[in-house]
C-alpha cells in the first residue's frame, strides 16, 4: 500500500492517508538503512587496507644502525 507510513515514536506502521501525522514511507527507512551499513563497511574496509602491514618494500634504517 502506497499510503502506508512508519511512525517512529511507537515504531508501528499506520495508514497515512487515514491520519494526518507526517509519517516517512517504510521505503525511505529501508534505503536510508541499508546505505548507512553500506558506508560504515566501506569505511571499516578502508580502516583495514591502512593499517594493514606493507608486505615487501624497503625496510627503513634508523639513525646509527650498523649494516
Amino acid at each position: 500500500n502506497a499510503s502506508v507510513g512508519l511512525d517512529i515514536e511507537d515504531g508501528s506502521a499506520k495508514d497515512v492517508a487515514a491520519e494526518t501525522g507526517c509519517y516517512d514511507s517504510y521505503e525511505v527507512k529501508y534505503w536510508a538503512l541499508k546505505l548507512a551499513a553500506d558506508a560504515a563497511i566501506t569505511v571499516l574496509r578502508v580502516d583495514q587496507i591502512i593499517m594493514a602491514k606493507q608486505a615487501g618494500g624497503p625496510k627503513t634504517r634508523t639513525p646509527g644502525e650498523d649494516d
